[in-house]
């Protein structure tokens, strides 16, 4: 359910950092990167700094709407039976 609040936040206001966003969804920071991990894992988010150079930098990350699209449509076939 968290990961669904940080990608329509990602969406709805654009490139945010995990302690913004954990801030803005009423969690820690932690909880955030984590979430944040897997979205990114996934493909639908990526951030702005690769994942072996985050130590003490700012990370911002950003919704990838194209791979969101893709996997909803996939979604909505498979339900289909298509």
């Amino acid at each position: 359910m968290f990961a669904r609040a940080i990608l329509r936040h990602l969406s709805a206001c654009g490139p945010t950092s995990a302690a913004d966003l954990a801030r803005e969804l009423g969690t820690d920071a932690n909880t955030a990167r984590r979430a944040l991990q897997g979205l990114e894992e996934a493909g639908l988010v990526a951030a702005d700094v690769p994942a072996g150079q985050r130590r003490g930098r700012a990370v911002t990350f950003v919704a990838q709407p194209e791979r969101l699209e893709f996997l909803l449509a996939a979604l909505r076939d498979y339900l289909l039976g298509r």
